[in-house]
């Protein structure tokens, strides 16, 4: 079963496929997916795949791995982003995984307040995982890509149940910015991934490791136009299986000019993902092509 996303962010597999996959997770040892993952479709997917090539370059070129380390590192990160594909099938067919908290008393002193905020992610760990395991009161509206398959968006709606989540997508033809920011005059959460480009125009551009990165300007561009806080979530795996799940909030000048505003907080994303990759090094899951030179 192919289940490995795609440079686009999609999904590839049938439903027929996704059912069976759920159907099995039930009753088969979540392991042994892991191991045939491990050795039967990882190597495949890096002889083909153009994101086991960015990744390897990824390694080589901007941690400074030599080229064997970094052909381990590649397969080592392939084989983690399939276990997070897996665990999200798991979580679909009712597995519950263990999850720690850093930092959540921060969260919860923002969703305490009547304001709306924005909750930044990255294509770092399994993020996914968080919204299935963490009910809050104050509802989160999560961009999704709106060209994913509809039965893998029909699943994610079963598993956030009750957990007061709403996907809104986003990057198809059709626009959904009155959603937006219908949302945040409610004073609830805008959840988004700005490590993903939709158009290539509108960036800010970062660091990571000392190499510039291009990053989705809309997302720092519509906090600092209304003003709103910004926290950065990230759920890291850790090697028994658990996850991690890691709240840090992302300050910013209110009172420099709307430019400089944009890319303090640009600046802290990055950070805050230079930060967790030194931690957990092969969870960089971002198969698209961010790097400016």
């Amino acid at each position: 079963m192919r289940l490995l996303k795609g440079t686009k962010g999609i999904t590839f597999g049938s439903a027929w496929m996704f059912r069976a996959l759920i159907l099995m997770l039930k009753t088969v040892n979540i392991r042994v997916f892991y191991a045939f993952m491990a050795i039967c479709v990882i190597p495949v997917t890096m002889v083909f795949s153009s994101g086991a090539r960015l990744t390897y370059r990824y390694y080589h070129q901007r941690r400074g791995y030599g080229w064997w380390k970094s052909v381990c590192a590649t397969y080592k990160n392939h084989c983690l982003f399939g276990q997070t594909v897996i665990d999200k099938f798991a979580m679909y067919a009712g597995h519950k995984f263990q999850i720690a908290y850093d930092g959540l008393e921060l969260y919860r002193q923002l969703l305490a307040r009547p304001d709306a905020f924005i909750q930044l992610s990255a294509h770092i760990g399994c993020s996914e995982i968080l919204g299935y395991s963490l009910h809050v009161d104050k509802p989160c509206n999560v961009l999704v890509y709106g060209g994913e398959k509809a039965s893998l968006m029909s699943y994610r709606k079963a598993s956030f149940g009750d957990m007061n989540i709403r996907m809104i997508p986003v990057g198809m033809e059709t626009t959904h910015s009155d959603e937006i920011v219908e949302a945040l005059d409610r004073g609830e959460i805008l959840s988004v991934f700005a490590d993903r480009l939709m158009n290539i125009n509108k960036v800010v551009v970062s660091s990571l490791y000392g190499c510039k990165v291009n990053l989705a300007k809309g997302p720092f561009s519509l906090a600092t136009t209304r003003g709103i806080d910004v926290i950065m979530t990230s759920t890291m795996k850790e090697k028994d299986g658990s996850y991690t799940a890691y709240f840090t909030p992302l300050p910013y000048d209110k009172a420099l000019p709307k430019s400089q505003q944009r890319q303090q907080l640009a600046d802290a994303y990055m950070a805050e993902v230079e930060r967790l990759l030194d931690k957990y090094p092969y969870q960089w899951f971002n198969y698209s092509d961010l790097w400016v030179s």
